[in-house]
């Protein structure tokens, strides 16, 4: 069901996003700067397959404390602790592999974020690093801007979504998941053509958020027995929940299209 990936070039996929974000074009069909929006494909059956990119794992992670007091220095003053800004000079830094996404909001790496102030870290992070707003400094400088706004608007999107988070923390443990695996289940199947029936044939919005509230319940059973199977290292178990989750996150989202 997955293997342990080998190292990738975080660094390089990273700036090759970000240059393009810096001509003025898009990262993954979506201009910067807005909030990011989730967008699934529609729920039909033969569409129902799991697959996502492979993952792979870079250099080895700093600690959370060395976010704030063991940051390397910075490129433009030589004040030591410099995380993606510096905080004597301002001066934003290059993008350091090293650095997962956790640690760019400053949270534990666990698949629960008690942080409810995420979106808000997330709007700081890109009032310093945002391009536009280093449009003056030296072309090096908007080079690594554009580089970590990337980054960051990517972080966020990981992090904001438990289905996302999960798979980037299976990201982080090495795992990589088939990409053209899918579920041989004809029980959920079936249950997937039965929900995108109930959501096409019902005519109010009290009906419509009847069959959301069930999905999502069972949505957050899965996400419990993913946290429950990651803490234990039952990987096998946590890449089965985060499929059985990608199947009813497809199916929420299907109502909420209609309401």
């Amino acid at each position: 069901m997955w293997r342990r990936a080998g190292a990738g070039p975080l660094l390089h996929h990273l700036a090759a996003a970000a240059s393009a974000a810096a001509a003025g074009r898009c990262i993954n069909g979506r201009p910067l700067p807005p909030m990011p929006t989730a967008s699934w494909s529609p729920l039909f059956q033969h569409n129902l397959g799991i697959s996502w990119g492979s993952a792979s794992v870079g250099a080895p992670f700093r600690s959370l404390s060395n976010q704030s007091s063991g940051g390397g220095a910075c490129w433009s003053c030589g004040a030591t602790g410099a995380f993606l800004s510096c905080g004597s000079c301002g001066s934003v830094q290059p993008v350091d592999p090293a650095v997962d996404y956790f640690q760019i909001f400053g949270l534990k790496r666990e698949y629960n974020i008690t942080d409810n102030n995420l979106e808000g870290k997330y709007k700081d992070w890109q009032k310093k690093l945002h391009p536009d707003l280093v449009h003056s400094k030296s072309e090096k400088e908007r080079g690594y801007a554009a580089e970590q706004s990337a980054l960051v608007i990517d972080a966020y999107r990981t992090l904001s979504k438990p289905l996302s988070r999960a798979l980037y923390l299976l990201k982080l443990e090495g795992i990589h998941v088939d990409e053209e695996k899918t579920i041989n289940d004809p029980e959920l199947l079936m249950e997937m053509m039965e929900i995108r029936e109930a959501v096409s044939d019902a005519s109010d919005s009290q009906t419509l958020e009847k069959i959301q509230s069930q999905i999502k319940a069972k949505l957050e059973t899965w996400s419990d027995s993913f946290q429950e199977a990651f803490d234990r290292k039952d990987f096998d178990r946590a890449v089965e929940a985060t499929q059985r989750m990608r199947y009813y996150e497809r199916a929420v989202e299907e109502t909420v299209k209609k309401l």
